[in-house]
């Protein structure tokens, strides 16, 4: 019993925040309701391409559960994902890339001072 309630409050909490990451007027995503739903966070609108599968039962017995699936895969529909590739460079020439460009806003900000 306390099994199938962590895991009806753990569902609630993602139902929530597909809720509210579908909506543009809130800038806050309380992905920290639930242990699910941290480990979600970036597939729920973060950087990810998210594939939902929806199982549902064909029979009038479970149409309440069947119902209720669809539902919750409508809304995960409108959540919106803007993936990116990620990039992870060298230390090295990361290193070499920062030294370069901090030399060349220096010689800019003399430049700027000889002007001035």
């Amino acid at each position: 019993m306390r099994e199938a309630s962590a895991i009806n409050k753990s569902l609630s909490a993602l139902e929530h925040v597909v809720v509210t990451a579908c909506d543009k007027k809130r800038d806050h995503v309380p992905y920290r309701n639930s242990t699910l739903t941290a480990f979600l966070k970036n597939t729920i609108g973060g950087n990810c391409k998210t594939i939902l599968c929806a199982n549902i039962w064909p029979e009038s017995s479970h149409i309440e559960e069947t119902i209720s699936t669809l539902r919750f895969a409508s809304r995960m529909k409108q959540v919106e994902n803007v993936p990116h590739v990620n990039e992870s460079m060298d230390q090295k020439l990361l290193l070499k890339k920062y030294e370069r460009e901090i030399r060349d806003l220096k010689q800019e900000l003399s430049m700027h001072d000889t002007l001035t």
